[in-house]
């Protein structure tokens, strides 16, 4: 069988040319060598940019016969397109005219395929012919029946940055043996879509400018006389391009004008006023007949018309060298398309036609797009440096493409999906790694309901994208029967030297980071604590702080937990004072980087961002300098803000835990727990509150602890050796907690989510991987207003609460009871000594003055020597003092104590000494919250006021300044005179 393009390619001269019409140009040449070069490489398709105008049809014309095609299928975007390349390619009319071939040449058998073949005869018949022109309707393989896979061996994609994903996607795929050559103007696209396969070659409008292939393009502004007048404008820009079209013509240019218009209904209308100002134009849009789109062709052809009204289509790639006036009624929304737009008209042609002329008003022109006119700007070098711009721009996402490669694809839906189709919040998660994460581990679930779509890896291993897909219905449906579809990207990138772990998610919950890090690095990862993130500022001039939060020391305050300050220097609001109740929570700002400001925020929960959305690539490029900003010696600048302290890396576990505190969101969820032994069926159910924790025991990097009730002690271990903070302890034991509704969490996930408080010795404390420091006051008496005393005499100050033990005599509960029964004005006395208690006692007074005062008593028998040797038993006070400031809220405490004296719920209820429900929630719940007070006490009557030394003076103090700061009214220290 023959082959016509391999039969005389012999016979096609390769000449650049000397004169007008004698050869190729120069970048005709260029792209038909790369194209020869790039195939004897690579095998994926190659991409060749040619600026608008250059002759792009002469490149398509010549590449079947330098690559010795068998048979070719030109990919054209539109039917008026298809019908001209056919043309065009029935005589070889552009090789003829730039005489690289004679008269003798012999035409190729050429079919315009119009419409799609409906039967495999139909496409056999496309067997006989050489070339087929074609739009991609008409020959997709998307569709059935599909042609052989082997019927074309070149196929050519002409206007290719038009072609939609996936319809590259189906002729790539179906056509797999076949050479594929995207020819374009634009090699890239505004929906960042990238044309698949290699830039080959890309002709500079510089070049193309100097080799004359352009003639020169004027501006002739519209005069407007008021820019809010759409159809004045339209009426100028109209009346402006007539009368250019006049001025040609009396030069004895034969010149038509193509108006561009913003939608098909504009079109229609501009035709209207250019009849009206004189001219004779005929509108073309998507829903113009075929026969209508004809005969308008062959009137401007003619001269029957003077023009033509359109939005893109009609002038999108089509060869008509007399379309030298352009009426930009709707100018493009960037620089580069406007260029590409003006480019068409500017190529040279004969001596019948001149010089190019845009006509637009200045008021209607974009910004980037102005710059055409400022004085001295050459047209050609603009389009150079943005087409550069954009080329680099493709260059770094082809090479994201390339870095990122699919690994896991659940379903064909998202075979268009790449990583350039997925912008990211700068926004990143940050874990410490002991070993490399493997992001091979993931499966068909993320977390415990995400679908994994589609992931990509890199061949190191360190970078990982996962998009997922969730069907979960909505929250307020109260079925199945809607379900909401949400896709969401993470990507992970791990670096090696800094052995830190970023993730960036477009789903940003605690407990989804953890399951992430658990799956690609288990139990060898932790958080990274706000000492470090904090450095996110490192290296940044003149910070500037927009938000600020501060976080009260007295964690689980009722009072004000947390501050937040804003405005344009936020950080100057920050006083003095700040620093005895607060330590910084987070930051967001600016700062100077090398001349360039730009925003950043840090938090105490492992967390940088900045606002501002990025690609894939800027997303990889702003965690790289996050990263060696973390990690880098450079100090952090001076501010205000620095006036109150920052929590430190917890990277030693204070020997001496006192006790510890659950965090805010048990209080105020009062959250169920259920546990029970290994193998065994029944759970044992529990408010969360109900527990405690206790027995804590230090040991290097670990922090054992049990949480208890009066009937079972579940042991737990608190770890900074890597992986979730806590775990498990005992295996034999399983524990969960509900965090919605049926919706059952294991308890040390949750509690690595939400870290409890615990408080050390030295009056440090911590929670997660943040260490909040001592106070800086330290006090060193307790003034008077701090103490109450009673005269304990009679009562076994020895024993707390079992009266067995005391020989006859009152526990010191006893006697606290009997003493707060007989105050007057008590209202409501609660018992409430136990495993998760609020107080040992609740006491509720109504005072004369109409306030409600609600007091908290913390007991303990005294233990050691008299006075200063009791501190192990103000150890304990304090730490339930610390605890209490939690129930300074009058809706928690009405509910703890409402639950408390639940029989149903509990062996050995709480009890009311005086009063009951109906009157404590009363007082509690209907009290204006001005006159309702609350006071804390620490009952500790083996301690005289006078003999309490400066070590005892200070924890008691701190105590009391701990539950001013965190909601009571007032505290005290209830001990003997």
């Amino acid at each position: 069988m023959t082959n016509y393009f391999l039969d005389h390619s012999v016979d096609l001269p390769l000449r650049r040319l000397t004169a007008p019409n004698t050869g190729f140009r120069p970048g005709q040449l260029g792209a038909l060598h790369s194209v020869v070069s790039h195939f004897s490489v690579y095998d994926e398709p190659a991409i060749v940019s040619l600026p608008t105008g250059y002759g792009k049809t002469a490149v398509i014309m010549a590449l079947p016969f330098v690559l010795g095609a068998r048979q070719l299928l030109v990919v054209e975007p539109s039917d008026v397109l298809r019908r001209q390349t056919a043309a065009h390619f029935t005589t070889l009319s552009t090789l003829r005219k730039l005489r690289i071939i004679n008269d003798a040449f012999p035409n190729p058998a050429v079919l315009g395929q119009k419409g799609r073949p409906t039967t495999a005869a139909e496409w056999k018949r496309l067997e006989s012919k050489d070339v087929v022109v074609s739009t991609p309707a008409s020959t997709s393989p998307v569709n059935e029946p599909r042609s052989t896979n082997n019927l074309f061996d070149l196929i050519v994609f002409d206007e290719a940055h038009h072609a939609p994903a996936n319809t590259w996607a189906a002729y790539i795929d179906h056509y797999r043996d076949a050479r594929f050559v995207f020819v374009t103007a634009t090699p890239f696209r505004r929906d960042k879509k990238t044309i698949p396969g290699r830039l080959a070659y890309s002709y500079p409008v510089s070049r193309a400018s100097r080799e004359k292939a352009f003639g020169r393009v004027s501006f002739r502004p519209a005069i407007v006389e008021n820019d809010q007048d759409e159809d004045g404008v339209d009426r100028a820009i109209a009346r402006a391009a007539i009368q250019q079209l006049r001025d040609d013509r009396q030069a004895s240019y034969d010149h038509r004008l193509f108006a561009r218009a913003s939608s098909i209904k504009s079109a229609r209308k501009l035709v209207d006023i250019y009849t009206e100002e004189g001219a004779k134009v005929a509108a073309i849009d998507s829903q113009t007949a075929k026969r209508r789109q004809d005969q308008i062709e062959a009137d401007l052809l003619a001269g029957d018309l003077d023009g033509i009204v359109c939005v893109d289509m009609f002038g999108e790639g089509y060869d008509f060298p007399k379309l030298k006036i352009a009426a930009l009624h709707s100018p493009h929304r960037s620089l580069v398309p406007t260029l590409q737009f003006i480019g068409r008209f500017a190529r040279t042609t004969d001596v019948a036609t001149g010089d190019a002329t845009l006509i637009a008003p200045t008021s209607r022109l974009r910004d980037a797009t102005s710059k055409l006119f400022e004085d001295g700007v050459d047209i050609a070098t603009l389009i150079d440096d943005a087409a550069q711009q954009k080329i680099a721009e493709g260059a770094i996402d082809r090479k994201i493409l390339e870095v990122l490669k699919t690994k896991i694809q659940a379903e064909s839906d998202y075979d268009a999906v790449s990583p350039l189709s997925l912008k990211l919040y700068a926004h990143t998660r940050i874990f410490e790694c002991a070993t490399p994460p493997n992001f091979n581990q993931f499966s068909a679930i993320i977390g415990r309901k995400l679908k994994l779509a589609k992931q990509w890896i890199s061949d190191d291993g360190l970078i990982s994208l996962l998009l997922t897909v969730d069907h979960e219905p909505p929250n307020w449906a109260t079925s199945d029967v809607l379900v909401n579809v949400r896709h969401d990207a993470f990507l992970l990138a791990f670096n090696a030297t800094t052995q830190l772990c970023f993730i960036g998610s477009t789903r940003r919950t605690d407990r989804l980071y953890i399951d992430l890090m658990q799956t690609v690095c288990k139990n060898q990862h932790r958080p990274i604590s706000f000492e470090t993130t904090r450095r996110a500022v490192a290296g940044l001039g003149d910070l500037r702080f927009y938000n600020v939060g501060l976080k009260n020391t007295a964690l689980n305050a009722q009072a004000e937990s947390y501050r937040v300050l804003t405005g344009p220097r936020a950080e100057r609001a920050v006083t003095e004072g700040d620093s005895r109740a607060f330590v910084q929570g987070h930051f967001f700002g600016s700062g100077l980087d090398e001349g360039d400001r730009e925003t950043i925020g840090a938090s105490s929960s492992s967390r940088v961002w900045s606002n501002k959305r990025l690609t894939v690539s800027e997303y990889l490029d702003w965690i790289t300098k996050i990263n060696g900003r973390l990690n880098s010696t450079v100090g952090i600048s001076a501010s205000q803000l620095d006036l109150v302290q920052h929590s430190r890396s917890l990277k030693a576990i204070p020997p001496a835990i006192i006790g510890g505190s659950w965090h805010k969101t048990a209080y105020r969820h009062a959250l169920r727990v259920r546990y029970r032994r290994a193998g065994q069926s029944e759970w044992r159910f529990t408010q969360i509150t109900d527990l405690e924790l206790g027995a804590f025991a230090t040991a290097g990097q670990e922090l054992s602890f049990n949480i208890e009730n009066d009937d079972d002690s579940l042991p737990f271990i608190f770890s900074l050796g890597g992986g979730p903070l806590f775990r498990s302890a005992e295996p034999s034991w399983e524990s969960e907690v509900m965090t919605h509704q049926d919706d059952w969490d294991d308890l040390a996930i949750w509690l690595s989510v939400h870290p409890p408080v615990f408080y050390a010795s030295d009056k440090s404390s911590f929670q997660g991987i943040n260490l909040f420091p001592p106070p800086l006051i330290v006090a060193s008496t307790l003034a008077d207003e701090n103490v109450e005393t009673a005269d304990w005499n009679g009562c076994a100050i020895t024993v707390e609460f079992e009266t067995k033990n005391a020989n006859g005599r009152p526990t010191v509960h006893e006697f606290l009871a009997n003493r707060l029964r007989d105050q007057p004005n008590t209202e409501a006395l609660i018992y409430d000594h136990r495993s998760g208690e609020a107080a040992d006692f609740i006491a509720i007074t109504l005072e004369a003055d109409n306030r409600v005062v609600v007091s908290l008593y913390h007991c303990k028998g005294a233990g050691g020597l008299p006075s200063g040797g009791r501190v192990n038993d103000v150890y304990e006070v304090t730490c339930q003092l610390l605890k209490s400031v939690v129930y300074c809220d009058a809706a928690i405490l009405a509910d703890h104590i409402e639950h408390r004296i639940n029989p149903k719920r509990h062996k050995k209820p709480s009890t009311f000494i005086v009063g009951d429900l109906d009157r404590a929630k009363s007082l509690l719940l209907n009290t204006p919250a001005n006159q309702l007070v609350f006071s804390v006490f620490g009952v500790q009557p083996g301690i005289s006021k006078a003999a309490i030394n400066d070590h005892l003076a200070d924890l008691m103090a701190f105590s009391l300044d701990y539950v001013l700061r965190g909601g009571a009214a007032t505290g005290k220290w209830l001990i003997s005179e």
